[in-house]
């Protein structure tokens, strides 16, 4: 019977070692190391048993046992570790780390149990015929080793029948069947010698040996592996992409054809590549290179097994179209930019141009109107500064018309007071209405809060343009400006409608009007200045602030304009509880009623006829003014006598207006720090006051210089104590 167990036990280890090489020859995969540690341990029971049988001496018997159980130990740890991973099963770690320390805590007592009583009362050896034999006695923890070895196989069964239905194929019904044989067989052998029902023979590894027989069939003949393989071939082999995969130490696995192309050493295969080249290739990732005249892009990924990495994937895609697309694309985009870059200066430059002539002429026109005329030559002076400021108005249209077109157009927020914003449109379009004789009723909600935040200048701007084409095209009756709001979750909604009682709107017409260089009814409104802009640039405004704009006509009675607009409040006070403020404390409302003999105001300018506009302007306030031609001479003034307010042009040759400001506020004392600096610029680009307040200056008055805001700024930066009343 002896020589029986031996040649079961012997063929079984042979098994066992087909088996082994058998893994071996496979391709790598997520569970092929799981399974080569499951296949050495019970290599380790069936050749440890095969010698046991084989001893004649006690103390080979005693150390062969123990190393049976070093196989027995690990080898269903090792089998459910395999079989959650083929599964693509995830357990949590701390369960898998308690039963290995638990094999772990066992096979320590196991190997020292000629030591303690704690696994075996005791051990002895007896003779018979056949030799030497050992005699164990239990311990209580020979039962529990001998539980927890069945537990271990009842995981493994479990995941078997509970996730068996994560492999869908029919093809993988045979390889399932043949794993839970693997589980199933040692289990029943084991459970069956501790019950005694196999007459004292030890049947564990003959369940190792059934179990391995499973596993050569499995591997063998119905494909474990198959299915990772068939997969590699229909997809990854016949891609155009080109795919390396390396294990997570950049050893090299697998290449495709494609891969292989382009790299012909790997073709050499695993174990012939050197990781270094893989790890040249995965760190360019991102990167686009040239292989045989086309154009590649390298996308490297790490192949991850939960937060561990098992592997690295290296993909090679073939982008020369794409590279040729985007070529032309950043062609024509440089080209685009170019022509935006090359537009925006011509604005800027086209802007500077035209208002700084427009300064003198507006500017020579209201000091003439200042002056002792005759009556013929004061109407004379007044139609030109009336043609100018038309003229100015076509062409900031155009110049605004330009940027929104080009995107150069920017919509800056700040805070600002409605109820300055009205009375401020009043002042401004109030003479244009009393010259035809027209009345203009202003309807303001009280309860709009005061304080907003939006971009105030070109809301006052489509504001302007939409009265000023109600008076335009309106010749008796009246103008009239509603101004409500409702109330959202990011602050109010202004509602704004311009209604007039003039000549109307075709319905056919009422879209063209928001056409670029178009009026509606042409010919009945040849005569009309503007430049068919200002309606086409207030919705494109209105656009960009995130509102909207409708019209509502009848023709020959009138026109009713209205928009919405978001704007975010700052101030809950209704603008209709607010007195009217001065614009400091004890300052007079009314502009021009003042004189300040004793302020001393510098000047500066590089243009000679800019400098006697300005301070053709100011003669009427009696102060005592300097000019200075360059920045540098405005700083020289500065070291021999201290100014009340700075008024300083922007751009000047050799050294501009901020270069100069940026100086000053260097200077040694208090007085350099705080003296008031006024910006004069032609520049009259929206965000420009921002720029100047952020580069150290005070204020901005923008050219062609205005008599109302110069005096505005004056109030607002002379000291009261120097102001007398006229």
């Amino acid at each position: 019977m002896q020589m029986v167990w031996l040649c079961v036990h012997i063929v079984g280890a042979i098994i066992a070692f087909v088996l082994l090489f058998s893994v071996l020859d496979k391709k790598d995969s997520e569970y092929k190391s799981r399974l080569l540690m499951a296949v050495s341990c019970a290599i380790v029971v069936l050749v440890s048993k095969c010698l046991f049988i084989m001893a004649t001496e006690v103390r080979e018997m005693l150390v062969l046992g123990k190393i049976e159980y070093l196989g027995k130990m690990f080898a269903n740890f090792f089998a459910l570790t395999f079989i959650l991973r083929y599964y693509k099963v995830h357990w949590s770690r701390k369960i898998l780390g308690v039963l290995l320390g638990i094999n772990i805590i066992m096979i320590s007592i196991i190997m020292t149990c000629d030591y303690h009583s704690l696994y075996y009362s005791s051990i002895e050896w007896a003779k018979n015929t056949n030799g030497c034999y050992l005699v164990l006695v239990k311990a209580p923890l020979y039962n529990f080793n001998m539980a927890f070895m069945l537990f271990e196989l009842l995981l493994y069964l479990f995941a078997c029948f509970k996730y068996a239905n994560k492999q869908g194929k029919v093809e993988a019904k045979g390889v399932q069947a043949l794993l839970i044989g693997a589980g199933l067989a040692p289990f029943i052998m084991l459970f069956l010698y501790l019950v005694g029902l196999t007459g004292g023979f030890d049947t564990a590894p003959l369940g190792v040996l059934m179990s391995v027989f499973f596993l050569v069939v499995a591997v063998n003949k119905y494909g474990l592996f198959d299915l990772v393989k068939n997969a590699k071939e229909v997809v990854v082999e016949s891609m155009n992409e080109g795919i390396i995969v390396a294990n997570n130490r950049m050893q090299f696995l697998y290449a495709n054809p494609s891969a292989c192309k382009l790299f012909p050493d790997m073709k050499r295969g695993e174990g012939m590549v050197d990781a270094s080249e893989i790890q040249a290739i995965y760190e360019q990732s991102g990167t686009v290179v040239e292989l045989e005249g086309e154009s590649y892009e390298i996308r490297s990924s790490e192949i991850m097994d939960g937060t561990s990495v098992r592997g690295y994937m290296i993909s090679i895609v073939d982008i020369t179209d794409v590279m040729m697309q985007a070529k032309m694309m950043k062609e024509l985009k440089e080209k685009a930019e170019h022509a935006a870059l090359v537009k925006s200066a011509f604005l800027a430059n086209m802007s500077h141009e035209i208002r700084t002539p427009m300064n003198a002429i507006l500017g020579m026109a209201e000091m003439a109107l200042h002056g002792n005329l005759g009556e013929e030559e004061q109407e004379y002076i007044e139609q030109i500064k009336t043609a100018s400021i038309s003229l100015l108005t076509i062409i900031n249209d155009i110049l605004d018309f330009s940027k929104v077109e080009s995107g150069k157009m920017e919509i800056v927020e700040a805070d600002y007071d409605i109820h300055t914003m009205i009375n401020d449109l009043s002042h401004i379009v109030s003479g244009k209405v009393k010259d035809k004789n027209l009345e203009l009723k202003i309807e303001v909600n009280p309860l709009i809060p005061r304080g907003l935040r939006g971009d105030e200048i070109r809301l006052k701007q489509v504001l302007i343009n939409l009265v000023n084409n109600a008076v335009k095209f309106t010749e008796k009756g009246s103008i009239t400006l509603s101004v409500d709001y409702e109330k959202t979750q990011e602050g109010i909604l202004l509602k704004v409608m311009v209604a007039d009682t003039g000549i109307g709107i075709r319905q056919e017409d009422l879209e063209r009007i928001f056409n670029a260089f178009e009026q509606s009814d042409t010919f009945r409104n040849r005569k009309k200045e503007g430049s068919g802009l200002g309606l086409a640039i207030s919705r494109q405004l209105l656009t960009l602030m995130g509102g909207s704009i409708q019209v509502e006509s009848a023709y020959q009675e009138g026109s009713k304009f209205s928009f919405e607009v978001p704007q975010q409040v700052v101030d809950e006070t209704p603008c209709g509880l607010m007195l009217e403020e001065k614009k400091k404390s004890g300052r007079k409302e009314e502009y021009g009623n003042f004189k300040a003999p004793n302020a001393k105001i510098l000047i500066v300018d590089d243009n000679l006829v800019n400098l006697r506009v300005a301070a053709g302007l100011m003669k009427p306030f009696e102060m005592q003014i300097t000019k200075a031609r360059s920045g540098q001479e405005a700083i020289e003034l500065l070291k021999k006598e201290q100014y009340h307010i700075i008024f300083m042009d922007h751009m000047m040759p050799e050294m501009d207006g901020v270069e100069a400001t940026h100086i000053i506020r260097a200077m040694d004392g208090e007085y350099y720090k705080n003296v008031p600096i006024i910006a004069l610029t032609a520049n009259a680009i929206n965000g420009a006051k921002e720029m100047f307040l952020k580069e150290g200056l005070n204020d901005f008055i923008a050219k062609p210089i205005s008599i109302r805001e110069l005096s505005e700024k004056i109030l607002d930066w002379l000291p009261f104590e120097l102001l007398e009343e006229t």
